[in-house]
């Protein structure tokens, strides 16, 4: 009787050991798959330090139709495997966009390079973003260029840039730089574009047109207060 127990213990223990197994494997395979299909359509390039064997994976993220146009903006992210890029989290960061205009699909880059981190996208136009048949006045940008604070790597706590373009990417111009926060952004009315942003201990207000993409007016509205 005992031998019978000791037996039904070992292919218990048998079993789920083959149990296990089975799940480690379903695990490995998941994992493994999903992995291709993320880089399913992605460009492996090398890491900008040569003497590094790491690699940045760069893909598009989907097309994003510009309301009221026959333009389309695909997103290209990075999934940055040097450590020089951070989005200040996991997962991958946009570094450009492409635009594609019109029926032969005519293709503009918004920078010349892919070492920008890209924020924030936005379509300006009037009433609710999320209505598809209002027409994009303008494209907002927020991206940062450089290591501002010094930490060795570009991430969302580096100081950013504004920039403005047309709704097919066109006239792209930088009208803020050295924002350390951007508190709003919206539009007084269908010309005119209004932001309340944080450079250093200043919290200003500037305004741009959206016909010229210049800017109307700055001013200092308040010092962030220094003491308690």
């Amino acid at each position: 009787m005992e031998r019978i127990f000791a037996l039904i213990a070992k292919i218990n223990s048998l079993l789920l050991l083959l149990l296990l197994l089975a799940g480690g494997i379903s695990v490995s395979w998941f994992l493994w798959s999903n992995n291709q299909w993320q880089r399913r359509g992605a460009i492996e390039l090398p890491a900008d330090d040569s003497s590094s064997s790491k690699s940045v994976l760069l893909r598009f993220e989907g097309v994003h139709k510009v309301r009221g146009s026959d333009t389309q903006m695909l997103l290209l992210s990075a999934e940055d495997r040097s450590g020089n890029f951070s989005s200040g989290g996991y997962g991958s960061k946009t570094r450009n966009v492409l635009f594609l205009s019109g029926a032969e699909k005519n293709a503009r880059w918004l920078f010349h390079s892919q070492s920008h981190l890209i924020l924030v996208v936005d379509q300006l136009g009037e009433g609710n973003d999320s209505e598809s048949k209002v027409p994009t006045k303008a494209l907002y940008f927020e991206f940062i260029t450089k290591d501002s604070n010094g930490d060795g790597k570009i991430s969302s706590q580096d100081q950013s840039t504004v920039g403005l373009s047309k709704p097919d990417g066109a006239g792209f111009v930088e009208v803020l730089t050295e924002v350390t926060r951007v508190l709003s952004h919206e539009l007084l009315d269908d010309k005119v574009l209004s932001i309340v942003y944080q450079s250093g201990q200043s919290i200003r207000h500037a305004t741009f047109s959206l016909g010229s993409l210049t800017r109307i007016s700055e001013a200092e509205v308040v010092k962030v207060p220094t003491e308690l």
